[in-house]
């Protein structure tokens, strides 16, 4: 038996109720759909989830964060290449931040 029909025919029992399997799975599905209709009813999924909006806003700042890294390392790329007198795609800025240039 699943959830609804139990709760359906728990409540019956106790308000003394007399109701046959077959009418307790019809009330059950009904009340199965309304409960899936509860948020739309009362605006529940109309409301914002304030932990989505903190998720949207650290991913937001973790982009930010990212971009202006990378144009930092453009921007140490570019250095090295003028300096060395060498294109930018020739610069390299390993995961230690060790810097090296491949002239051609």
């Amino acid at each position: 038996m699943d959830y609804w029909e139990e709760c359906i025919e728990a409540a019956c029992d106790e308000a003394g109720v007399i109701v046959t399997k077959e009418q307790i799975k019809s009330i059950a599905t009904d009340v199965e759909v309304a409960h899936e209709q509860y948020g739309m009813a009362f605006g529940h999924d109309c409301i914002p989830n304030p932990l989505l909006a903190d998720v949207q806003r650290l991913e937001h700042e973790i982009k930010r964060r990212e971009e202006k890294h990378e144009a930092q390392l453009y921007g140490i790329k570019k250095g090295v290449a003028e300096r060395r007198k060498v294109d930018v795609s020739d610069v390299c800025i390993d995961d230690d931040g060790l810097v090296t240039y491949f002239p051609r």
